[in-house]
């Protein structure tokens, strides 16, 4: 029996939270395919992106839009998401068999589910929607037409996002394992491994890294790998292909095994919302974020508390208690049962290593960490680092007329942070009174800026972040702009089939817009800094006034009006 035979036919949990326990299986042939194309992938379940997990398959639309997208099962309708972001347009269906199917980036539901959404959203005069349906109202069969794919939301390119979710946990299974016909015979490729001194943070430390070569039938470092530790975690650079496909995508599981026994590793088949930015615990983010590959770590650090490793609660690293050359196998496969092997040495040289003294404050995970100056205070949550870290600070002077306080370097980005955590800055000039109001705390790393409201607490600015950088006090009574691209003033849009507006902002925060055509609410859509509205029965033929009111981070407010013919 194959390993993708064996997955496909194991119960996977019971769904605990149900007033009626029910069983879910991987049962093979209970979705079909979402369309009507040759099957291909862009991306499958657990892949690396930048702070997430990728939570499902991204369905090859030929490079296309508008291709008709059919239900994987038997069901009802549960809710839509618009977003500008994210998922864009998507679509919910709940299935008897306890899960739940998304399908993300779409441009039009099928015509019904459009005519219900856009009442709810004149009604609630929102654009953005996240609305449950009643069960009875939109049924579905298996096969149904659903809606056209599309590009929309955080998508970079045309194609379909498709996720299978317990339904009472919303936690995200991996599509793989329901037996779609999408062929796949290509084990895992294996590029390196990491090697760490679990004596010193993760985040403290540059690891050593090997080359696999594969020699055989498995891959393998040049030579031994000799330590300086009693104490060692490794991580693993792999991917993994599929038959007739070259773009490389997320491996599936890994084993480390010494001998016959299993030390640690990890398995992508279930992970939640709710804990994918964890994937910044699971990878070696000082590495990558340095230049460095995806580095996936075989044993968790103190503070990943992602539900996919083996072994968890056990030692979590190795230990080398003398200076004997021991053995070790990796075993990384996909959900079809194809299986990759490393096989490595390890040995202890020395008397194991002190590591150097460390500057700065030293901050645990998994216990609240505070950081205060007379001008600065940092508080990081109880569950904000993965590793404990040494905090360092560096006050630089403030710089140009809108800053009143000098830029706090805090720490380094290459460190990740988990949940948000508290900057508090005191000004070091007086703030005038026409500026109380609009103050910002900035911040700035890796070439990206980021500012947030700054709160008035006793003295001190309050903002939350939730990445290392440098902070710094800032004002800003500047309004966003407006622009009607291609809409004159007393012109005629006649001949047009939407009107879209472009805003702009120093910090490139707008928010809050809203649109009013003769005095009453009128739905645009958004992308990025971009709103559209396409004609419809909203702008009858005649004479028209469009208002538009935008906002951004600081407060401050811009409205403006056009009057256009139709």
């Amino acid at each position: 029996m194959s390993l993708r035979d064996w997955l496909s036919g194991i119960l996977l949990f019971l769904i605990s939270s149900s007033p009626k326990a029910q069983v879910i299986s991987y049962a093979k042939g209970y979705f079909r395919y979402p369309l009507a194309i040759p099957p291909k992938l862009n991306a499958n379940f657990g892949e690396m992106r930048p702070n997430h997990f990728h939570m499902g398959l991204d369905l090859y639309t030929q490079k296309r839009e508008n291709l008709p997208i059919y239900a994987a099962a038997d069901g009802y309708v549960s809710r839509l998401k618009i977003e500008p972001g994210g998922f864009g347009r998507a679509i919910y269906i709940d299935h008897p068999n306890g899960t739940t199917t998304l399908y993300a980036h779409m441009n039009d539901f099928m015509p019904e589910l459009e005519r219900y959404l856009k009442k709810r959203q004149y009604e609630k005069q929102s654009w953005m929607m996240d609305l449950p349906l009643p069960v009875d109202a939109f049924p579905v069969r298996k096969g149904q037409f659903i809606g056209y794919s599309g590009n929309t939301g955080g998508s970079q390119g045309p194609h379909v996002h498709f996720e299978i979710r317990e339904t009472a946990t919303e936690k995200c299974l991996n599509p793989l394992l329901f037996g779609f016909d999408i062929a796949d015979n290509v084990p895992p490729d294996l590029t390196k491994l990491g090697v760490y001194d679990r004596n010193r943070s993760t985040y403290e430390q540059s690891p050593s890294i090997h080359p696999l070569s594969k020699k055989g039938n498995f891959y393998q470092p040049a030579a031994v790998i000799r330590v300086n530790t009693d104490r060692v975690v490794i991580s693993l650079q792999a991917s993994d292909r599929m038959s007739g496909f070259d773009n490389p995508n997320g491996i599936f599981g890994v084993k480390l095994f010494e001998g016959d026994r299993l030390m640690g590793g990890f398995s992508l088949d279930r992970i939640g919302y709710d804990e994918t930015r964890y994937l910044n615990a699971h990878i070696d983010y000082r590495y990558k974020l340095s230049g460095g590959s995806y580095l996936q770590h075989v044993f968790p650090l103190p503070g990943d508390m992602l539900g996919i490793y083996l072994n968890e609660r056990g030692e979590g690293s190795i230990r080398l208690i003398d200076s004997a050359v021991r053995h070790f196998r990796l075993e990384v496969y996909d959900p079809y049962g194809n299986r990759s092997e490393a096989r490595f040495s390890l040995q202890k040289t020395g008397g194991g290593s002190k590591g150097k003294q460390q500057d700065g404050t030293l901050m645990r995970a998994g216990e609240i960490g505070v950081y205060e100056t007379e001008q600065l205070q940092v508080v990081l949550p109880e569950k904000g680092l993965y590793d404990s870290v040494h905090l360092t600070h560096a006050s630089l002077p403030d710089i140009g007329p809108m800053a009143f306080s000098p830029k706090h370097e805090v720490h380094r980005f290459t460190t990740p942070v988990h949940q948000n955590f508290t900057i508090r800055i005191k000004a070091d000039k007086p703030v005038p009174y026409t500026l109380r109001d609009r103050m910002l705390i900035r911040k700035t790393s890796n070439n990206d800026t980021q500012v947030r409201k700054a709160s008035w607490e006793l003295g001190w600015y309050v903002a939350a972040f939730r990445e290392f950088g440098g902070f710094q006090l800032v004002s800003d009574d500047t309004p966003p702009q407006i622009s009607f691209n291609g809409l004159l003033d007393g012109g005629s849009a006649a001949s047009m089939k939407s009107i879209v507006v472009t805003t702009r902002d120093d910090h490139k925060t707008v928010k809050n817009f809203r649109a009013e055509l003769d005095g009453k609410w009128l739905m645009f859509s958004q992308k990025g800094t971009t709103f559209s509205y396409r004609f419809d029965e909203h702008c009858p033929s005649g004479k028209h006034t469009l208002s538009v009111s935008i906002e951004d981070e600081a407060g401050n407010k811009t409205t403006r009006n056009v009057v256009f013919y139709r």
